[in-house]
């Protein structure tokens, strides 16, 4: 495969980096399963929070990396300028640290209002080399007066059997707590894999990923799910949302239900089933 001097702007849309497996779970008050449509819709609602939380920390990640210059990377024309725009990006060469500092908050990309920091400690030359290492991780991080927690690790494992760059994704005791304290947290295991793209272009426009593994987690009611990808997510570089796949979702005292975005169309439907009936999301 080729190697390209850019790291690629990898948004799974309230969906990637990664990215994330966390689902809400109710409480059963009887024997019987009374759950309605709001409910098994929100257990949806919740990964996607997850999915754009991994999401738009990749995206700012990789505009901070392409703006030192970390792998030899050149700068998407205004790209870094506008995804960090009011964010002050340091780096630490000799300790190999980079730091997007929000200070007390502004409004920038996507016109959320970001604060604190988002620190990079990267290893191993350019995204595209076998080896490279990125663990991100937060201090005192909100996006919109929701706090932000945990470590995120991406690993370039190299050329897989179907000679496929590859990456190694570890979501570790990630958390998103609201202003009330209500909250999630999750661990995952993913691998994205890239499935189409020249490399050797200087946008990711083109590239296409896929994406497997599971994970598990809990929220502030003490109710815990558990998610396993059963149909690659596919992630085009040129659309903002996950264009197809699905995820079985898997509460601790509720029905399974199977979230399916789709056979590749570019809109924002998705579909969440229980028990064999459908019920239609809008992706945001």
């Amino acid at each position: 495969m080729k190697t390209r001097n850019l790291i690629p702007t990898l948004m799974i849309a309230a969906a990637l980096t990664s990215l994330t497996f966390m689902i809400s779970c109710k409480k059963d008050d009887s024997m019987k399963d009374t759950e309605d449509a709001a409910s098994i819709t929100a257990n949806a609602d919740l990964f996607q929070e997850a999915e754009a939380s991994h999401s738009d920390v990749d995206e700012i990640s990789d505009m901070a990396v392409q703006l030192h210059s970390v792998d030899g990377a050149r700068m998407a024309s205004g790209g870094a300028n506008s995804i960090l725009t009011c964010a002050t990006v340091t780096n630490d060469t000799i300790n190999q640290v980079i730091t997007v500092d929000f200070s007390t908050g502004c409004t920038g990309h996507h016109g959320h209002v970001r604060s604190g920091q988002i620190i990079i400690h990267y290893s191993g030359g350019s995204y595209f080399t076998p080896g490279f290492q990125r663990i991100i991780t937060f201090n005192n991080y909100y996006v919109d007066s929701r706090h932000i927690e945990g470590t995120r690790t991406i690993t370039n494992n190299g050329l897989n059997a179907a000679n496929h760059l590859n990456w190694s994704i570890s979501a570790v005791n990630m958390r998103i707590t609201r202003p009330s304290g209500q909250y999630h947290e999750w661990n995952s295991q993913r691998n994205r894999e890239m499935i189409a793209g020249d490399t050797l272009l200087s946008h990711p426009e083109d590239d296409i990923y896929s994406i497997t593994g599971s994970g598990s987690g809990t929220n502030s009611n003490g109710n815990s799910c558990t998610t396993t990808i059963t149909n690659p997510l596919i992630k085009r570089g040129d659309y903002r949302f996950i264009v197809s796949g699905t995820v079985v979702i898997t509460p601790s005292n509720r029905p399974t239900r199977t979230l399916d975005y789709g056979n590749g169309a570019l809109d924002d439907i998705a579909t969440v089933t229980k028990n064999g009936v459908v019920h239609t999301i809008h992706l945001n």
